[in-house]
């Protein structure tokens, strides 16, 4: 089995001008003959990415049927009791995917998503505009954290 990274659907999904784009895609046009696994964490982090320039629509079909759409297999974590995990990992993406629909990273997704969960009052960052607009808790770099009242 071969492993792909991210970039490689990066490139062909939204680089097409990009040298290495015809050599991509020979690899993307051949994917359904071999043996290739995609790691469900690097999936998360694609749509994230891919959140930026796709529709709600094209990204959840993307989202939950990347297996179909490449030929590739997307690959859980070893060694966890799949039936238990799966059930917990279900509505964690579910919700994750939701939260890509705000035109976020992986990231970023999940730190929103725990920080709305959990009710923070504040979320500390360096990269606001990654936050700014997507969420009604306050976002503060950290020396505006420090020097608030």
């Amino acid at each position: 089995m071969v492993l792909l990274d991210t970039d490689i659907f990066v490139i062909d999904r939204f680089f097409q001008r990009d040298v290495r784009y015809p050599t991509n895609q020979a690899l993307i046009d051949c994917l359904p003959r071999i043996d290739a696994g995609f790691s469900a964490f690097s999936l998360f982090e694609l749509c994230g990415i891919a959140s930026f320039r796709m529709s709600p629509a094209e990204l959840r079909r993307w989202s939950y049927n990347f297996d179909e759409v490449y030929g590739v297999k997307v690959l859980e974590p070893k060694g966890i009791d799949i039936m238990l995990a799966m059930s917990w990992f279900a509505r964690f993406s579910y919700r994750v995917l939701g939260i890509y629909e705000r035109k976020m990273t992986w990231e970023d997704a999940v730190l929103l998503l725990t920080a709305e969960d959990y009710g923070a009052e504040a979320i500390l960052t360096w990269n606001k505009r990654h936050f700014e607009g997507r969420t009604v808790i306050k976002v503060l770099t950290p020396d505006e954290y420090l020097t608030t009242p």
